[in-house]
């Protein structure tokens, strides 16, 4: 994460909760500061790091860290949930389908759709079977997301068994689906996402 994005993330924290704010306990000593709490709950977000961990790393206790994340995620989520938690409109959809159209030359493209295989290091011996794929050959958990060229994230679906392919994984979700068709000795492709169809065919 770049520093000016987390900095922004804190402030705006310490304005929502006096928690993020730097205190005094009844004794006068100053408690943790708003970059600790932010940097543990992070921590331990991305990373899945152990909140007992938080302790050696930053000072922060346990009980503490959860604490932290817990306020951290309902804060996140109250202050920019509005803007970045949210299902596409009408204009962002028009605009995603202008700069495919103007920029990547596709018509009626919306995003571009990736998934990308995750090492499960602690998988459970009982199920390696099925997150296991020949190409990896260790157990993973796949993420698809759609993302466009300005880097946002308008979907992502997290959990997936490795052993699938990315057309297999498509099936998981509800947000897409794609269909491959003979038509008039074309192959054609219909894909719905995010509520919208396209179709094309094969040059």
């Amino acid at each position: 994460m770049r520093k000016h994005l987390f900095l922004r993330i804190v402030e705006a924290l310490g304005v929502w909760s006096p928690y993020f704010r730097l205190r005094r306990d009844a004794f006068g000593k100053v408690g943790l500061s708003p970059l600790q709490k932010c940097t543990a709950a992070i921590r331990m977000l991305a990373y899945g790091s152990p909140a007992d961990l938080m302790d050696e790393s930053f000072g922060v206790a346990e009980s503490t860290a959860m604490e932290c994340m817990i306020h951290f995620v309902q804060g996140v989520r109250h202050i920019f949930g509005h803007q970045y938690l949210r299902r596409p409109t009408e204009e962002d959809v028009q605009h995603l389908l202008h700069l495919g159209e103007v920029h990547h030359g596709f018509p009626g493209m919306l995003s571009s759709l990736d998934c990308m295989h995750w090492e499960w290091q602690n998988c459970p011996v009982a199920w390696k079977g099925q997150f296991i794929r020949g190409d990896h050959g260790v157990p993973t958990i796949m993420l698809e997301a759609v993302a466009s060229a300005d880097l946002w994230i308008w979907h992502a679906f997290f959990g997936a068994a490795g052993s699938n392919n990315d057309i297999k994984l498509m099936c998981w979700t509800s947000h897409h689906c794609l269909l491959i068709y003979y038509k008039g000795g074309h192959l054609m492709f219909s894909l719905q996402l995010m509520g919208h169809n396209t179709i094309w065919d094969t040059i």
